[in-house]
């Protein structure tokens, strides 16, 4: 996860695709995650984008809902 400061011998094997809903447990589809970020991603999938950094590689970048930055977030403060 980017940003996340855990290393990722103290993070949960995360699925990059849901496994509750029928995602696969591929060894090429498994990342480390904080058990923040683990449970967060599927309760909130609108703040993650997914991408690919390799041929079997992938990263989840987390979008803070509360970031200034984000102009959806900024119209829910007012």
């Amino acid at each position: 996860m980017d940003g996340c400061p855990l290393p990722a011998t103290l993070c949960q094997i995360d699925h990059a695709e849901d496994w509750c809903s029928g995602g696969p447990t591929d060894l090429k589809l498994l990342g480390p995650a904080c058990q923040f970020h683990n449970r967060d991603r599927y309760r909130h999938p609108t703040r993650y984008i997914r991408r690919k950094i390799g041929a079997d590689r992938w990263a989840f970048t987390y979008r803070n809902p509360r970031d200034s930055r984000n102009p959806r977030s900024a119209r829910l403060r007012v």
